[in-house]
């Protein structure tokens, strides 16, 4: 059985890993949300005054959080192009890749924090 003293030295051990401690002592770890869209531009071969041409939606593209060369969490677009990533507080990459036949990667550096981050990445949808 620890000891009183035996567990505020695990608590701040816990919170030197990384973690921290809520009222009852139990470690949590602090989260943020990254949440945005994928679209692809352009999507109209001329574009012309008076006619815009938005950038469409990506249903099903590849975002990924990236921390360095790991991959902390992913995910697939919605059919609205939305996407949302729960992650730890810290700096990432959030990096999208097109689907289909011209396969293209948008990225954004981000860091999480309390806040949640919104981001739009635009892929390239290769007409020229």
């Amino acid at each position: 059985m620890l000891t009183r003293f035996g567990l505020v030295l695990l608590s701040a051990a816990l919170v030197l890993l990384g973690g921290c401690t809520n009222e009852s002592g139990r470690v949590t770890g602090h989260s943020g949300l990254v949440a945005g869209y994928v679209l692809t531009a352009p999507v109209c071969p001329v574009e012309r005054v008076g006619q815009e041409c938005p950038p469409r939606p990506v249903s099903g593209a590849a975002v990924v959080a990236l921390q360095g060369d790991s991959v902390r969490s992913s995910t697939l677009t919605d059919t609205a192009g939305a996407f949302s990533l729960t992650l730890p507080e810290g700096r990432y990459v959030i990096r999208a890749t097109n689907v289909g036949g011209y396969a293209s990667t948008a990225s954004e550096a981000v860091v999480v924090s309390g806040n949640p981050v919104h981001i739009t990445l635009i892929v390239d949808s290769g007409i020229r």
